[in-house]
């Protein structure tokens, strides 16, 4: 008999005598020893099931589609060598998921986990990918918040943003978003997109009341991020160019030029402010036909609810000190002493 077998031998041996030793019959202690044999394997065995095979890749992206079912991620984590058991895993899935144990997406996987733990980032979209943070100021246009997201975010598509969101001028909220480094430019617009109605929801019903349309407002709130500085500076210019379009008067503003042709007032010629253009608030009366850039909370707040004054003129000086004007006459004097 080999050393080993013999030691085996001798401890099953010295179980059976404690057993007995407490009143359990021989017959009976086999039928114990049998039943804690069972149970050690059977435990041993869920636990290397639920372990990480030792085959699990490092560094590993998978992709999980929007409606995929449990058992189509389990295969897919069996094909990719990133579980044991599929069985378990679904098991794993439902316990910590309950009913919706999927949560679709892109999840990085840098070290190899138990089954269980792949089950509870899943299904609470825990994606591994580092995040990227980026800061939108208020007032960028699309064309701007496009160059800031392709200069932070690796590989991201800044032609196919503007293309997808060009219709979405004034609705791509200016915030702070961490986004994955591999996000793509259709989940930005998205998360964008459901901040601004997110911001907005509270002053619904306040942009009812002051009698203009939403889109009205955020038109207005984005002239105002270029206009002025100041939260009651944009206020008083709200005042004046909500006053101007009631008069019938053109608002005769400066930053539809940047948006439109991408030139400061001081580098504008006589021939620019004669371009047919929607946007052309020199030739048009009212509004241009939609938002020159993305407004904040402040802008908004300035077109709702705007400063009444006797004023009908501003501009701005080199140092960005507004000086407003009741006449033609004073803002020509303005002009004179203030941009000469």
């Amino acid at each position: 008999m080999e050393p080993s077998q013999e030691k085996e031998e001798i401890g099953i041996g010295r179980f059976r005598v404690s057993l007995t030793s407490i009143g359990i019959e021989e017959r009976s202690s086999k039928i114990v020893i049998f039943s804690v044999l069972t149970v050690v394997f059977f435990c041993a065995t869920i636990s290397y099931l639920l372990m990480p095979p030792f085959s699990f890749p490092k560094d590993k992206m998978i992709t999980i589609k929007k409606g995929a079912s449990l058992a189509e991620v389990s295969t897919l984590l069996d094909k990719e060598s990133m579980v044991h058991s599929k069985s378990l895993f679904e098991l794993c899935a439902k316990i910590v998921g309950g009913k919706k144990p999927i949560f679709a997406g892109q999840y990085l996987f840098k070290e190899p986990i138990s089954a269980c733990a792949i089950a509870m980032r899943i299904a609470h979209g825990i994606s591994g990918i580092p995040a990227v943070r980026v800061t939108i100021p208020e007032g960028m246009s699309n064309k701007e918040i496009a160059a800031v997201l392709g200069k932070n975010i690796q590989k991201f598509d800044s032609a196919f943003f503007l293309e997808h969101a060009y219709t979405q001028e004034g609705l791509l909220f200016p915030d702070t978003y961490f986004f994955s480094e591999n996000v793509t430019a259709e989940e930005v617009e998205k998360t964008m997109i459901a901040n601004f109605n997110k911001r907005i929801a509270p002053w619904r019903g306040e942009i009812e009341m002051s009698g203009h349309t939403e889109r009205d407002v955020i038109i207005m709130a984005s002239i105002l991020e270029k206009e002025a500085t100041t939260e009651e500076d944009k206020a008083i210019v709200s005042g004046i160019l909500w006053k101007r379009i009631s008069k019938g008067m053109p608002l005769q503003v400066d930053a539809t030029f940047m948006y439109l042709l991408g030139k400061k007032s001081s580098d504008l010629t006589s021939a620019d402010l004669q371009i047919k253009s929607a946007y052309n608030t020199y030739r048009n009366k009212g509004l241009p036909s939609g938002p020159i850039g993305n407004p904040g909370i402040a802008a908004i707040r300035a077109a709702v609810h705007p400063i009444e004054s006797a004023y009908l003129y501003y501009l701005s000086d080199k140092d960005a000190v507004m000086h407003y004007a009741k006449t033609f006459e004073e803002h020509k004097a303005n002009k004179e002493k203030y941009l000469r």
